[in-house]
């Protein structure tokens, strides 16, 4: 009975242990969303490309696909100026698959520009939102944590010093105000980069618009480029009705002469019974 006593009684102590893991908790919190936050910021500027330079690459990849040299445009996007860029890595898909034609191209920028680009992004993105819903309650667990712990000493029945109390309970609530001072600043840079994020979106899609006009201008199909080979189909050609007519007489007429010869065979097998 007593050891169950004692170990009730530690109760507290050990709930205001966990109190104190709480506050490593929130300064581990806090070193992922800056980290997060750098990355991105480092990601969407790498990412981005000056208008200055934009103009020079298209001018360079128009000048070499108007003479039809496919393969100088496409290492001209892997020059160590624009390679980082979504732009050029963007351009260099699009001239590699253009035999498949413009509408196909399209769907392939749209699914290479959301897998590798925006993907990596928002992924980041959404532990900074993360971080963001996480701080106010682990800071409000912390707070929780360090006020049982407290009223534990209170109940207890020893003589508690009013000042060590009052500096529990502050340093209790210092928890909550970690949190939030840990998702405040995290909201607003969470907010910037998504506008960030959406601007790169934006710009990328009206540079590849212009870019297509010029694959159209360089004669580049609409539709895929068909190969000799896939040439048959498994449906059936369309007929001239005059076509059509004279095999319905024809093979109306086989079957008439095989009818016959059909007939001519029983009735001569019935005369030589």
């Amino acid at each position: 009975m007593t050891n169950i006593y004692f170990a009730a009684m530690s109760i507290p102590a050990i709930i205001e242990k966990f109190g104190n893991v709480i506050y490593a908790a929130l300064a581990v919190l806090a070193t992922w969303g800056v980290y997060n936050s750098i990355m991105l910021y480092r990601s969407i500027a790498k990412k981005s490309i000056p208008a200055a330079q934009v103009e020079g690459l298209v001018h360079q990849v128009r000048e070499l696909v108007k003479v039809g040299n496919y393969n100088a445009a496409i290492e001209a996007c892997r020059t160590p100026a624009y390679w980082h860029t979504a732009f050029a890595q963007l351009i260099a898909v699009a001239l590699k698959n253009r035999d498949k034609g413009i509408a196909k191209i399209k769907q392939l920028l749209v699914m290479e520009f959301h897998s590798e680009v925006i993907s990596g992004l928002e992924s980041r993105l959404a532990s900074i939102s993360t971080i963001v819903r996480m701080g106010p309650l682990l800071g409000l667990l912390g707070t929780v944590a360090s006020m049982i712990g407290a009223f534990g000493r209170i109940g207890g029945g020893d003589k508690v010093n009013p000042n060590e109390l009052a500096m529990d309970i502050s340093l209790a609530l210092w928890a909550t105000g970690s949190g939030l001072l840990i998702a405040t600043p995290m909201m607003i840079l969470g907010n910037d980069i998504h506008a960030k994020l959406r601007k790169l979106r934006d710009r990328t899609e009206r540079q590849l618009g212009d870019f297509i006009e010029i694959l159209e201008q360089a004669g580049i199909p609409s539709g895929p480029s068909k190969h000799p080979l896939e040439s048959t189909s498994t449906i059936p050609a369309p007929v001239a009705p005059g076509t059509a007519t004279q095999a319905a007489v024809q093979a109306a007429a086989q079957a008439a002469i095989a009818a016959a010869g059909r007939g001519a065979g029983a009735q001569r097998a019935g005369a030589s019974r």
